[in-house]
């Protein structure tokens, strides 16, 4: 099992999907990441983004990396792709990150 860590603002990112989709979303980064293989699924993220990878679930997109040495998960953001908001949050809060 995979140690998961969230970036702060990830709350606020699940509070804006409202509270039946935050749970789904959950539940995805629990089957999908945490219990699965997040280094093998998700596609692979390119640009300022590179490192990255992210899990499509509808409209909605997790952003994530995976820190193999520490078995650990970093998610990012969490959001809709519409006009690529959830990638360019993700490309704000990596270059603020302590964690990269």
């Amino acid at each position: 099992m995979w140690k998961t860590i969230y970036h702060p603002e990830t709350k606020h990112d699940l509070h804006l999907l409202g509270y039946a989709e935050g749970r789904r979303i959950l539940k995805i980064i629990e089957q999908r990441i945490i219990h699965g293989e997040p280094d093998k699924i998700g596609k692979a993220l390119s640009g300022d983004l590179a490192g990255y990878r992210r899990i499509r679930f509808s409209n909605t997109r997790i952003i994530y990396r995976v820190h193999k040495k520490e078995i650990e998960i970093f998610i990012i953001a969490i959001g809709m792709r519409r006009d690529d908001f959830v990638y360019d949050i993700a490309k704000k809060r990596n270059n603020k990150s302590v964690l990269n």
